[in-house]
């Protein structure tokens, strides 16, 4: 029997994760105009891979876009029960 993936791809910004399968990660909405504050309500790299980790989620894979400014992006899956 073959293993079931789910997958999330994270955008990062400053250090931060911003953006998860497309949907805004901060506990709070975000305010496009007030970017720190918006900024300030999302984890930092390591504090979202810590705590996917403990919910199963595996890095596999990470990317920087040739975009100004450039994108980095996280990619991680987990096994489906």
């Amino acid at each position: 029997m073959s293993n079931h993936y789910e997958y999330r791809v994270c955008q990062l910004q400053q250090a931060k994760v911003t953006f998860v399968n497309g949907t805004w990660a901060g506990n709070k909405p975000m305010d496009p105009a007030k970017a720190e504050d918006s900024l300030s309500a999302c984890s930092t790299i390591w504090d979202y891979l810590y705590d996917a980790g403990r919910e199963g989620w595996e890095l596999i894979a990470t990317s920087v876009t040739a975009q100004t400014p450039p994108r980095e992006v996280l990619y991680l899956k987990r096994v489906v029960s």
